[in-house]
């Protein structure tokens, strides 16, 4: 039997390529028997490095050494990438590419919504904020496949990387922890909870339900999550690398986190979650049922602003309490 060779292009961000896995089991099932390659990101490729669905993983830098492959499926919109698609030899094409030297797309509710959208910025905007529907719905569309879960496993050793840690924070062996991962970085700084919030609500977790929080976050949210972890004498989670740092993740009982890698990451192990929601979609992100998303009833939301002048904007509406009764809820399903 022929074997289907496919080609996924998608880059980045890091979180993105994360969720991007779940389109795997979908593929394989439809084009069985199939060989999907990838081409990623250096900073992305931790991620996919033993992926059992992909049969070789290109970092940008090899874009030249490709073969042909039957379908090229092109999931990244700036124009370097979808010349990629453009060029590689192949058999069809599905997602973005380069038309005429200006970045064009096959039929896609996804892409409407996106930057090179046929209909313009603006409506491409309003789409965005009337979907309903999850990234992976629009991705089972745009490729006539089955809804996937993510596919990232931890090796052993990882795993026992996260469990060192985490003792190494004085937590017991036993011990609920909370991983609280409300930092943005400085992209987007809207996303993120304050830090007296934060401080508010780690106190009011430890103070009522008994459970201590670890702080989570990147080199951008250091400085940030020192002044937490100060206030509120929990544990600062520190910084490790990709696969580690989800290592630590995995520790956790529930995970509160804005729309980020974290919150990712979470998804990918399994853990409970809390996200909060502001200038992003909560429609487009897939929980699969692991946890309750908080966010604001403001006819501005999902407005994908790095800034807003707006007083109180979305992130002043989400209380602690309503982040607090959120973690007790989940924390009751474990």
């Amino acid at each position: 039997m022929r074997v289907m060779k496919i080609l996924i292009v998608k880059l980045g961000a890091i979180g993105d390529v994360m969720r991007t896995t779940s389109i795997l089991p979908g593929l394989k099932e439809k084009y069985n028997p199939a060989q999907i390659d990838w081409v990623t990101s250096a900073a992305a490729e931790a991620l996919l490095i033993d992926d059992p669905f992909i049969h070789d993983l290109f970092v940008w830098q090899e874009r030249n050494t490709l073969g042909e492959y039957d379908l090229v499926i092109g999931l990244e919109d700036d124009k370097e990438a979808c010349q990629l698609v453009s060029e590689v030899k192949a058999g069809g094409v599905i997602g973005a590419y380069l038309k005429d030297g200006k970045q064009t797309y096959t039929p896609s509710a996804w892409f409407d919504m996106s930057v090179i959208s046929r209909y313009g910025l603006e409506k491409a905007n309003e789409l965005k904020k009337q979907n309903k529907k999850t990234f992976q719905q629009h991705m089972a569309e745009l490729l006539g496949i089955n809804v996937g879960p993510y596919v990232f496993g931890l090796t052993p050793d990882e795993i026992e990387y996260g469990k060192k840690f985490v003792r190494s924070l004085g937590l017991g062996a036993k011990e609920k922890a909370i991983g609280m991962n409300t930092g943005a970085g400085k992209r987007w700084q809207l996303k993120a909870l304050s830090a007296e919030k934060t401080i508010d609500l780690i106190k009011r977790i430890r103070k009522e339900l008994g459970v201590a929080s670890i702080i989570l976050g990147g080199e951008e949210e250091k400085e940030r999550n020192d002044i937490i972890s100060k206030e509120t004498g929990m544990p600062n989670g520190g910084l490790h690398s990709l696969r580690n740092f989800a290592a630590v993740v995995n520790q956790c009982a529930v995970v509160v986190s804005s729309d980020s890698l974290a919150m990712h990451f979470a998804i990918a192990t399994g853990r409970r979650l809390v996200v909060f929601f502001g200038p992003t979609s909560p429609a487009e992100i897939e929980l699969y049922g692991l946890g309750t998303k908080v966010y604001p009833d403001m006819d501005c939301l999902v407005c994908y602003k790095k800034k807003c002048d707006k007083r109180p904007n979305c992130m002043d509406e989400i209380s602690v309490d309503q982040l607090f009764q959120a973690v007790k809820k989940e924390l009751g399903k474990i």
